[in-house]
Formats: C-alpha cells, sequence, structure tokens
C-alpha cells in the first residue's frame, strides 16, 4: 500500500510539474503570427493593389491591399477598439461594429490615420476599415442577420472577435441580482451573451467557407461567479462552453474554424478605471498580448487562454485554492471595488 501511495505521489507531483512548465512556456513563447487567417490579393507580376471589392486605387503602384477581413464587436473603445487597432498593425483590413456612429468614425479614422504604410513582409499594404452600426442590447435576429449580409456583402472574413461586453445598467453596477430590475437582467443578458451567439450563427458559414478562420470570444476571469456581478458572471462563464462546442462542432465538421475563448482579468479601458488591480494592461497592450498568444493556444488544442501572465498568476491561484478561502477573497475583493465605486460616484 505504501509503495502505491509512493508511486500516486510521485505520478501526482511529476503531472503538476508538467502542467507548470506548459503553462510557464506558454509566456515565454515569442510572438506568433496570425499569416494562417491571412491572404494576399497582389498578383504575380502586378505593381497596382486589388482591394477585396476588386478595384484598384489611385496611387497603389507597388503596393497591395489586406486581402483578410477581421470583424471586431464592441470596437469603438476599450478592449475592441485595441484589438482592432492591433489587426490592422499586422495587415488585416477591420470591420467595426458598434451603436455609436461618432466613435466609431472616430475610431475608424485613427486606425486609417495610423495604419497608412503598414508593412507586412516586404509589401506595403493598404488597410480598409469598414463600420457597422447595430445595438447589441436591442438588435433583434432579423436586425443582425440584415446588417450583417448588407454591410459585409462578399468580404473574405477571416477573424471574428466577439468582445462586446459589460454591466449596462443604471449605478451602482456593483448589485446583488435580487437588486437588479427585470430589464437590467434582460439587457446584461443581451449585451454578453445572446448577441455574440447570434453574431456567431451568423458568421461561421462564412467563416468555414474562407477557413482557415479564427474566431476569438472574450470572456472574463468573472467566469468564476464574482458576488455583485452575478448575471455578467454567468454570461462569461456561457461564453467559455459557447466556445468550447463551438470548437468541437467546426471540428467534427471538418471546417478550418479556430475557435478560443480569452479570459481576461482587470484591463484599464474609459469604462474600467476604478478599483483596479495595481500593473493592470491598457486596451491596447492586452490587445496585443492576446493576438501574440492566441495562436500558440490553438496549436496547442486549448479551448481557453489567459493571455496575460500577471492574471494568469491569479486565476490559476484562485483555482487550486479551498472553496472557503475563494470565498473570502472574492468577498473581500467585492467590498473594496463597491467602495471604489461608491467613492468615484461621490466625487463626480
Amino acid at each position: 500500500m505504501a509503495a502505491a501511495l509512493r508511486y500516486i505521489g510521485a505520478a501526482s507531483l511529476t503531472y503538476a510539474a508538467f502542467k507548470l512548465i506548459e503553462y510557464a512556456s506558454f509566456y515565454l513563447l515569442p510572438p506568433a503570427s496570425l499569416a494562417r487567417y491571412q491572404r494576399s490579393e497582389r498578383r504575380e507580376g502586378d505593381d497596382t493593389t486589388t482591394t477585396a471589392a476588386g478595384a484598384a486605387p489611385a496611387g497603389a503602384a507597388g503596393a497591395a491591399s489586406a486581402a483578410a477581413w477581421a470583424l471586431v464587436t464592441g470596437a469603438s473603445a476599450g478592449i475592441g477598439f485595441g484589438t482592432a487597432r492591433e489587426l490592422a498593425a499586422r495587415g488585416f483590413n477591420v470591420v467595426l461594429l458598434g451603436h455609436l456612429p461618432a466613435e466609431l468614425d472616430a475610431a475608424a479614422a485613427k486606425i486609417k490615420a495610423e495604419s497608412r504604410g503598414t508593412a507586412t513582409g516586404q509589401v506595403q499594404v493598404q488597410v480598409q476599415v469598414r463600420i457597422v452600426v447595430l445595438d447589441a442590447i436591442t438588435a433583434t435576429p432579423p436586425e443582425i442577420e440584415a446588417a450583417l449580409e448588407e454591410s459585409l456583402g462578399s468580404l473574405p472574413i477571416t477573424v471574428l472577435v466577439n468582445n462586446v461586453g459589460g454591466v449596462p445598467i443604471p449605478q451602482p453596477t456593483i448589485r446583488n441580482l435580487a437588486e437588479y430590475t427585470a430589464e437590467d437582467l434582460d439587457r446584461t443578458l443581451n449585451l454578453n451573451a445572446r448577441f455574440m451567439a447570434h453574431v456567431s450563427r451568423v458568421l461561421l458559414p462564412r467563416l468555414a467557407a474562407n477557413g482557415p478562420s479564427l474566431v476569438l470570444n472574450i470572456s472574463s476571469a468573472a467566469r468564476m461567479g464574482i458576488p455583485g456581478v452575478a448575471p455578467y458572471s454567468a454570461c462569461k462563464g456561457f461564453i467559455l462552453s459557447l466556445t468550447a462546442a463551438m470548437a468541437r462542432e467546426m471540428a467534427a465538421a471538418g471546417k478550418q474554424v479556430d475557435c478560443l475563448a480569452i479570459i481576461p482579468g482587470d484591463v484599464r479601458t474609459q469604462s474600467n478605471t476604478v478599483g483596479l488591480t495595481p500593473g493592470s494592461p491598457d486596451a491596447r497592450q492586452f490587445a496585443k498580448a492576446m493576438l501574440d498568444r492566441a495562436p500558440w493556444a490553438v496549436r496547442r488544442g486549448w479551448l481557453a487562454c489567459v493571455p496575460w501572465w500577471s492574471h494568469a498568476v491569479a486565476i490559476g491561484a484562485l483555482d487550486m485554492l479551498p472553496g472557503s478561502v475563494v470565498l473570502h477573497l472574492l468577498l473581500t475583493e467585492f467590498d473594496k471595488k463597491k467602495a471604489a465605486v461608491a467613492k468615484a460616484l461621490k466625487q463626480s
């Protein structure tokens, strides 16, 4: 019996060491390329730029247009905007989806200004930007279908980033579930779960036809069940399950669509500035880490990953601790966040 226990203990330690090395090495690998999801439309021996629509813009000699397109939801600010900027910097045309036309116009203008002369390999790439105005909270399934079909036409979308999310309720946004109104609850579920499921449903056939393609669904560390944001937490858990099912459905159908859930911790954005963990990345930093790490996660067969290393340490520690300790830590963090929000509201 003693020998068997020693064997089991040794095997457990070996497995734990292997997993530790596997996860640690993930953050030491060099940034991965998204070339698998890109394509060039520059014809052999042709010095003109061919756009996705097939037209060659004036003055485009010696350049190529980015042929692959990426669609990012919630793209006018925060992680979505940071992701759109990073994708454009890596040679993708981008579709910005959001509900505020003025913010989308400003985001598109900034991306175009940043992307002039973006280089991919030895070829100058001219990045194109399109806008889709759609309210994720109120849009009906027919409106979502019509907006995507009419706005996208035959664009070769190969990357979808389901980013839009948040807590779209009046202050205080940190409250117990019983304090939600029915409208508050529906708005939160629509924004964080229903909309991304419909967008995925509509675009998966296009992504499969254009494959290899990539779907990144933004979840959150809140997926573990955070007090004060129960509906939001539940939606982030839903995203993990939906992403895993999507990935397995695509694999079963023989489609080259890689689906990966992304789990961020605290990220500094224009709407998330209060009670942040020290050292939290800003939206652009997080987006860069996400796009650098995602291809490695896909190659390892992972269905979810935590791109920012300090987030991974914190989340991993919570996952290993006893439930009573986790409860104490979460309640302490909940009280701190609630106090920080109340203080910010009083000062505003």
